[in-house]
């Protein structure tokens, strides 16, 4: 019997003969209807095939092979940022490493943007011109108007949040902000960060500090920029309940997730993080007293927390039930429009071992309680699974208006 359960992770079944291989570093996005997926697999370097897994049938499905999208297959760590909007999916790489100058001078970069039509499953290649950055692996652009914002540069030997931005109408990238130190609410440089936007401000959040005996970023201060007065601030969050409730905050944190969603009802946006690692060092007392390093232990979280981009509040969302299956890492997430949250490719985090090891596997929990309309459509899925496969005529002898029908399933 079917039962309604928010704040429960789910893992979905998978009515495939083929689905996608293990991943590293992937890709997920999602429209409500599907979810596509892409990422490096575990064997080598290069961006692989874009696929679909559809809610209503649990199925995969390869959607595009990246041989349709390049005749030179790129790497993940050449992608300067992805976006998901509406039936297109718009991924923009550098050229090829082995194209690309020794001195990684900006000037000299080149790069493509690949728009990929999700219902044709054709895709479109326009080359982009201007100030093309050698990017530090943000995981997303950020739509403000006709531009597309990316932060992160690699450059003169370090990491640098340097803003670019991308016009769509013209494919010129030009800089809208440089990091030079002047500014002491310049964010630090890192690798792997996600973007969020809301409030006219690109938050950054999560990567790595790549600077030496530095540990992860921690959360009670967050760094955005300001698109309107074009320049950075720092952010300072509010805890979780009052002074006395524990945990506050997030635990400082490296490999975690990030994804946000809309409110439908407030409008307001809300960061969802999850997960993430991060090592504990031991230490012995040798024959001579002297401290010396013993081990590095992994210690994985399995906490799900919300930020409200209004109220600047953090949620630790476990109050409500919402814990990940595991412990995990390095995984990809991702909320639909009426804020159910999905999480694959998670790399496990053994709290005992010095290691990690890889799974694929979707799960999903509502963060939110949706309409009616979207609980009985969980409802009719369960008790009819193969409804895809299903003719019109039998959808109406079922009493499900076909219109409903078509609209959830397309």
């Amino acid at each position: 019997m079917y039962a309604f359960k928010p704040h429960v992770f789910t893992k979905h079944s998978l009515y495939s003969i083929t689905k996608p291989e293990g991943k590293i570093k992937a890709l997920i996005c999602g429209d409500g209807k599907n979810l596509y997926f892409n990422g490096e697999s575990a064997s080598d370097s290069e961006f692989h095939n874009i696929w679909e897994y559809n809610l209503a049938g649990q199925q995969w499905r390869l959607l595009i092979s990246i041989r349709c999208l390049s005749k030179s297959p790129f790497t993940y760590d050449s992608i300067i940022g992805t976006i998901l909007e509406s039936n297109y999916l718009v991924i923009c790489p550098i050229e090829s490493q082995d194209t690309r100058p020794f001195n990684d001078e900006l000037s000299s970069l080149t790069s493509q943007l690949h728009v990929c039509n999700l219902n044709s499953k054709s895709s479109l290649v326009r080359r982009t011109s201007g100030r093309i950055p050698n990017p530090s692996f943000p995981h997303n652009f950020i739509r403000h108007g006709k531009y597309l914002y990316t932060v992160g540069v690699s450059r003169d030997g370090g990491l640098f949040s340097d803003v670019y931005k991308l016009n769509m109408e013209n494919d010129v990238c030009e800089i809208v902000y440089t990091c030079r130190g002047l500014d002491a609410n310049e964010p630090v440089g890192r690798w792997y960060h996600t973007l969020v936007y809301g409030n006219n401000m690109i938050y950054i959040f999560g990567g790595y500090d790549l600077r030496p005996g530095k540990g992860p970023f921690s959360f009670p201060k967050i760094s955005a920029f300001d698109l309107q007065n074009c320049c950075w601030k720092k952010i300072d969050t509010h805890g979780d309940g009052d002074e006395n409730h524990t945990p506050r905050y997030p635990t400082g944190r490296e490999g975690f997730s990030v994804t946000s969603y809309t409110d439908p009802d407030s409008g307001e946006t809300n960061v969802i993080i999850s997960g993430g690692a991060d090592f504990k060092y031991e230490y012995k007392i040798d024959d001579e007293g002297r401290e010396r390093f013993h081990r590095a232990l992994l210690i994985g979280f399995s906490d799900v927390w919300r930020l409200n981009l209004t109220s600047l509040k953090w949620s630790y969302l476990q109050r409500f039930g919402i814990v990940l299956p595991r412990h995990v890492s390095d995984h990809s997430t991702t909320i639909s429009p009426t804020g159910k949250l999905f999480i694959f490719d998670e790399h496990i985090s053994d709290n005992d071992k010095e290691q990690k090891t890889c799974n694929s596997a979707l799960y999903s929990t509502w963060v939110r309680i949706p309409k009616l309309t979207d609980i009985c459509w969980e409802a009719v899925l369960h008790y009819f699974p193969n409804l895809k496969s299903m003719t019109d005529k039998e959808i109406i002898s079922l009493g499900i208006p076909l219109q409903s029908f078509k609209s959830r399933i397309n």
